[in-house]
């Protein structure tokens, strides 16, 4: 039931079908769903063999939504990893104390969040990797794409992993206090996507998700159950009216 498995299957069963157009991209990319599995198994086996991440470990993500955000999620699904959603829109100082709160081996960011990097990585020892997705990196950083491309692509996968098994922390807003990091184990996801795909949603259909992925809306409702289903989701940077 863990979320890794779905799109290793979606790989055997609809390899050619485009699982995701990123459409913040210049020029947009499209991945199938062949291509979506390659890329997260490719990035599960950069994270275990250079940090050590395995079951249980935090990977946290700082970023605008994109492909590479999907590549983590699943990676981290395939390891029995927790993939750790960090809220762009808080302080530095804000985001170290969650940080703090949930010791993450690595943390995967955009140019755009390059400054407050600069500010967390000078004070916190925590995160042992950075990675950068795009643009020019900070002290000790690792570009994604190159990390990702250097890893072998076989086939990765945790079986002692149960449903109750947490799969991603996701903050709330934090309205009367810090945020705090909201539990989804992998049972919550499968019921979830059943709750969304009742709604008449098919194999065929296609969703914009404008929603930033670190909010459960945009990354466990807009996106997963399309993916899980079979269908196709295109991801944009931002909501541009």
């Amino acid at each position: 039931m863990y979320i890794g498995d779905y799109l290793g299957r979606q790989a055997i069963y609809l390899p050619d079908r485009v699982a995701v157009v990123d459409a913040g991209r210049d020029p947009h990319c499209e991945f199938t769903y062949a291509q979506l599995n390659d890329r997260a198994n490719r990035t599960a086996n950069w994270l275990r063999d250079q940090v050590g991440v395995g079951q249980g470990d935090r990977v946290a993500i700082l970023a605008h939504n994109g492909v590479e955000f999907l590549d983590t999620f699943f990676a981290c699904g395939k390891l029995g990893a927790i993939l750790t959603c960090l809220n762009w829109r808080l302080h530095w100082r804000e985001l170290l104390q969650l940080i703090a709160q949930t010791a993450p081996k690595a943390l995967i960011f955009s140019e755009a969040f390059s400054a407050a990097i600069e500010q967390i990585a000078a004070k916190t020892p925590i995160i042992q990797q950075y990675l950068h997705i795009e643009g020019d990196s900070v002290a000790g950083s690792t570009h994604f794409e190159t990390a990702l491309q250097s890893a072998p692509a076989t086939a990765v996968t945790t079986g002692d992993l149960t449903e109750a098994d947490i799969a991603c922390l996701i903050f709330t807003g934090g309205t009367t206090g810090l945020p705090k990091a909201a539990q989804v184990s992998h049972r919550m996801i499968a019921w979830n996507t059943l709750n969304t795909i009742i709604h008449d949603l098919t194999h065929g259909d296609v969703t914009v998700n404008v929603f930033p992925m670190f909010h459960t809306g945009g990354l466990l409702v807009y996106t997963t159950p399309l993916l899980i289903l079979g269908g196709t989701v295109i991801l944009t940077r931002r909501f541009d009216a």
